[in-house]
């Protein structure tokens, strides 16, 4: 129903407008802005214990520093901003809230405790080492195992334990499933705790404009609308007296999905002083403090027929929140989501979950790229590889005998989640085909020793929620996630487009790639196509650009705007030209009838007389002007998919892993930009293999973070990353407007179970099984030293 034949532009692999500045180090990011001459700059004290009781806090040393204008404790904010508590209507789930500065109690390390105010950053981190706090430490826990121990201490007495948030979902007659099948497989697996590690930490500038006293918060943020909101929530202000500004933004990967304590504070301190100021964070305070994710542990169990084929699955869920509940998010944003996508691409009918989430005293997690995608699908396909050498059927065959098949579609899955389109079958037999994949097997040895390496190969297939609108959110409890985006496109009298886009770009290409969409649907040039977006003082109301929706949503409104404006432009011309609206074209800037575009006028000629800058009246009954504003939200979700093949080889000298080709099969429907797409894919697969070998959060039993810098916190290098091979299928949704499907997940969310499954592989001949990742060295040398006995 949302079909488009006469696509132009899109599909073209147009070289991105946003590269030139910014690699000639043009872009203005946040710490580039200029700043006011009075501008106060913040430092944060933060907490070097877990948990523990403030007993008192000492300033005098710190306010006695020159150049120091104040420091500010959690009292007094108290009633400045109301604590963050994000509104979560799901069952199961027990709400909490966090004061944006501690008053009583600390939960983690690197949680606020006083702020301080100084002339300039350098005054304010020498101050921040004067400021003297007393803390009476307190038992801390910090895995989830912990928290549910019935002796744990209890982080939060309102509670009553450890458990934020509970779950349960089975499908009519579950259990005779388990009891009359032939084989039944039980898996537990292990995702550790990850962080993005944008190359931007965050940062904030917030200016004052005394005279019409209002606020504009300059902000790393994916979701500027949302920040708006929340700043006027917990500040009890009026919206129409706050801006908020996105900069040029060096990554966000979800992790800037979130609203965080200093952004409330920055705007909340020009109230006070005010004065503009700015605070810049670095690395460590980034580590340490911003959204966390995965920590998951999954118990499954499979039942499978003589054929391979799956009768049911059960799963058991624990997750570690960390210390609070992120806002807007929370745990459940994780949770819900590993849970109800476990099923992914085949046919799962029989179903079962049973969701745990604790606090803990570590970081808040939230989104992440993937979020809760890569953790499921590293059970679920694991569990196919098993499946596989139980019943010695090949891995590949055990997928195609359970995968969707194409004439089953649209497929509603056990948890209710509708798939519109896929390509599932035909993705993974690309994939086997592209690889090699059957070659490969058949010239395997039994222990798959060749050259003094372990060598295995390891598939993935997923699927990729994205384009989540307003009933998805819904579904999963979030009660203050709009879902919808929002454009407004206007033709100018010059004849030239610009968009007005409610989202806001972080590095995936928006001002590229949404002006190839508008350009496309209103016949214009797409250098005449000005993109503008990440203002809430200029752009429509929007949720904003994460969970592989930027597209999906922000491109949907464009199209249907353009489809506003091309019609009023057709009837303008068609009154003109005394011809029907419904024959006329637009094309190369012009407007002609069909068949004739010798004749007609140009968009700048009908333009002038949309402005009155001509002797030309407009039609009766029309408006001057040419712009429309859409609000565009999709259904629940749309479904992309693909299939990672991967070729590891395993040292069991070193325990080291190298990847030695790669492979991917990839379905995000209509592409917009194939060489963007492309490069999201290898960005995303880039995080999959850091997560799936090295990247780990680390926690020790205290709650001490030990490895807050980038020595110890271990990211992929370039020379880590192989180069990939790349197909592309489309299979166009038709649920979205203009069959568009997300494509910024999915290569982490099909990498990290392809890597572990290719490692596992290799392993086999020594009848290990990969249970966890990361796989680091260490890792697999103790497993390879306890299969040898």
């Amino acid at each position: 129903m949302n079909a488009i034949d006469d696509w132009t532009l899109v599909g073209e692999s147009i070289l991105r407008r946003e590269d030139a500045y910014l690699l000639r180090g043009q872009g203005k990011f946040v710490d580039d802005l200029p700043v006011p001459q009075n501008t106060v700059h913040l430092g944060f004290v933060c907490s070097p214990f877990a948990h523990a009781n403030i007993t008192g806090i000492d300033i005098s040393r710190a306010v006695a520093l020159p150049g120091v204008i104040d420091v500010l404790t959690g009292n007094d904010f108290v009633g400045d901003i109301l604590p963050f508590k994000p509104d979560i209507k799901i069952e199961g789930y027990r709400e909490i809230s966090r004061p944006v500065v501690a008053t009583d109690t600390v939960r983690f390390v690197g949680e606020y405790v006083a702020v301080v105010l100084a002339e300039t950053p350098y005054i304010a981190q020498d101050a921040i080492e004067l400021v003297d706090v007393e803390y009476d430490p307190l038992p801390a826990v910090a895995r989830i195992e912990d928290a549910l121990d019935r002796e744990a201490p209890v982080i939060f007495e309102s509670l009553g334990d450890n458990v934020i948030f509970k779950s349960h979902f089975e499908t009519e007659g579950f259990a005779d499933h388990f009891a009359s099948v032939e084989h039944v497989l039980e898996g537990e697996f292990h995702l550790g705790r990850v962080t993005g590690v944008p190359i931007e930490p965050r940062g904030c500038l917030g200016v004052i404009d005394p005279v019409a006293d209002s606020y504009t918060l300059w902000t790393t943020t994916q979701v500027p609308h949302v920040v708006r909101t929340a700043i006027a929530d917990h500040l009890r202000l009026p919206e129409s007296i706050i801006r908020v500004v996105t900069p040029a933004v060096g990554g966000g990967f979800g992790v800037k999905s979130h609203i965080y304590p200093d952004e409330l504070i920055v705007v909340a301190l020009m109230r006070r002083y005010r004065r503009a100021v700015k605070w810049i964070q670095d690395r460590r305070e980034e580590l340490l403090s911003d959204a966390h994710a995965r920590e998951h542990i999954h118990r499954i169990k499979v039942a499978v027929d003589a054929e391979a084929v799956i009768q049911a699955v059960e799963l058991k869920l624990q997750t570690n929140g960390g210390a609070y509940a992120n806002y807007p998010f929370s745990c459940t944003l994780e949770a819900t989501g590993a849970a109800r996508m476990l099923p992914g691409p085949y046919r799962i009918r029989n179903y079962k979950y049973d969701v745990v989430s604790v606090v803990t005293n570590t970081a808040p997690t939230g989104a992440y790229r993937g979020t809760g995608q890569p953790s499921c699908f590293l059970a679920i396909e694991s569990m196919m590889d098993r499946i596989g050498r139980e019943l010695n059927i090949d891995p590949a065959d055990v997928r195609l005998r359970n995968l969707v098949q194409p004439e089953e579609f649209p497929y509603v899955n056990a948890v209710g989640v509708r798939y519109d389109t896929g390509s599932y079958k035909e993705s993974l037999e690309k994939a086997l085909e592209i690889s090699g994949y059957r070659e490969y097997k058949n010239r395997q040895p039994k222990d798959r020793l060749i050259d003094g390496k372990y060598r295995g190969i390891g598939i993935c297939n997923y699927t990729e929620v994205s384009g989540t609108g307003a009933p998805g959110w819904r579904v999963r409890g979030f009660a203050k996630m709009p879902g919808f985006d929002s454009s407004r496109v206007v033709i100018e009298p010059d004849g030239r487009v610009a968009v007005y886009l409610s989202q806001a770009d972080a590095g995936q290409g928006h001002y590229t790639t949404f002006a190839q969409v508008a350009a496309d649907r209103l016949g214009v040039a797409w250098s005449d196509v000005t993109v503008i977006e990440g203002d809430t003082s200029k752009t429509p109301f929007g949720t904003g650009t994460f969970a592989s929706r930027g597209s999906v949503v922000g491109g949907g409104s464009i199209i249907r705007c353009c489809e506003k404006v091309s019609a009023k432009v057709k009837r303008i011309v068609g009154e003109m030209l005394e011809i029907d609206p419904s024959d006329l074209v637009l094309s190369d800037g012009r407007v002609y009838p069909l068949g004739t575009p010798d004749k007609g006028l140009t968009l700048k000629q009908v333009a002038e007389t949309a402005y009155s800058m001509n002797d030309i009246a407009m039609p009766e009954g029309e408006e001057h002007g040419l712009e429309a504003t859409d609000y565009y939200d999709p259904p629940m979700v749309t479904m992309a998919n693909g299939t990672h093949v991967v070729q590891a080889a395993v040292d069991p000298g070193d325990g080291t892993v190298e990847i030695e080709r790669y492979f991917i099969v990839h379905d995000c429907g209509r592409v917009i930009n194939p060489m963007i797409v492309r490069g999201q894919i290898h960005g995303a697969t880039a995080q999959g293999i850091g997560e799936a070998l090295m990247e780990e959060i680390v926690y020790d039993e205290d709650g001490q973070l030990l490895n807050a810098n980038l020595l110890d916190y271990v990211l992929p290098l370039v020379l880590d990353i192989p180069d990939m091979e790349i197909a592309h299928i489309e299979t166009p949704s038709i649920d979205t407007v203009g069959g568009i499907k997300g494509t910024a997940e999915g290569g982490l969310t099909g990498a990290v179970p392809a890597v572990a499954n290719a490692v596992c592989d290799a392993l086999s001949g020594l009848g290990i099984n990969i249970s966890r990742v990361p796989l680091r060295p260490s890792f697999i040398l103790a497993q390879i030293d306890k299969a040898a006995g």
